[in-house]
């Protein structure tokens, strides 16, 4: 007897539209399509493409001044280097891009339509805050991190001994984690401020920035802000490779 054919195949259940796995790993996508969204309007904004400029113009002045003191003195370590290089960084690169995302992104994207679009995709207002957040730590994260990975490298190959090269990537790679940290800190920030203040996001940033610092700096103890902080974190993460403390 032959088995009678099936005239409407059923799909696995896999494939079903209903598969709850489905379902999960489209919100999945766009969400990360939503966290590059958010990148790119960063990037495009005033003060991302300063602080993207900024960052070029640091590394390069770095990295030509790594070639001369190399030329000069030959085997020499560069960690100071680095490490002036991880501070100008995070003042003159993250900082614009900190004050990009604290200035009322969340009216930006209604104005320009990004809400309505991710409301059609699926993601709610509550989760396009969080979207927000996370692209502003990338955004911070990646100006800091990648130009000190960058000028790590170029430090190890220009180091002229094997032990000192291991000594630099090693370094870099603190100073790595410290573009992460600095990311975590002033992009969440600065995210939070823009959705409480709105238009005035960035003089709240500014204000829970500066203000704690110079207070802290007066009673003798800057550790006690963001700024002093992040520098108390720079110096741990010097001592920790092997690098000069400060």
């Amino acid at each position: 007897m032959t088995r009678p054919h099936d005239p409407e195949p059923r799909d696995a259940p896999s494939k079903r539209p209903d598969d709850p796995a489905r379902r999960r790993a489209a919100a999945r996508r766009s969400l990360r399509a939503a966290v590059a969204l958010g990148c790119a309007r960063l990037r495009g904004a005033r003060g991302g493409r300063l602080g993207l400029a900024m960052a070029a113009l640091i590394s390069l002045g770095c990295g030509v001044m790594a070639l001369v003191l190399r030329l000069d003195d030959g085997t020499t370590s560069l960690e100071a280097l680095l490490g002036s290089a991880a501070r100008g960084l995070a003042w003159a690169a993250a900082g614009p891009i900190a004050l990009a995302a604290a200035h009322d992104r969340p009216g930006a994207d209604r104005r320009d339509g990004v809400e309505a679009l991710a409301a059609a995709r699926g993601i709610s207002r509550a989760s396009l805050h969080g979207v927000r957040s996370l692209a502003a730590m990338l955004e911070v994260a990646r100006v800091v991190a990648l130009p000190l990975a960058a000028l790590s490298v170029l430090a190890a190959l220009l180091s002229g001994s094997p032990l000192l090269g291991l000594q630099h990537l090693a370094y870099g790679a603190a100073l790595a984690l410290f573009g992460a940290v600095s990311g975590v800190t002033l992009g969440g920030l600065a995210a939070a401020s823009g959705r409480v203040a709105g238009a005035r996001g960035r003089a709240l940033f500014l204000v829970l920035t500066l203000v704690p610092w110079g207070l802290a700096d007066l009673a003798g103890d800057s550790r006690w802000s963001i700024p002093g902080a992040l520098g108390a974190f720079l110096s741990f993460a010097a001592r920790s490779a092997g690098g000069p403390a400060g």
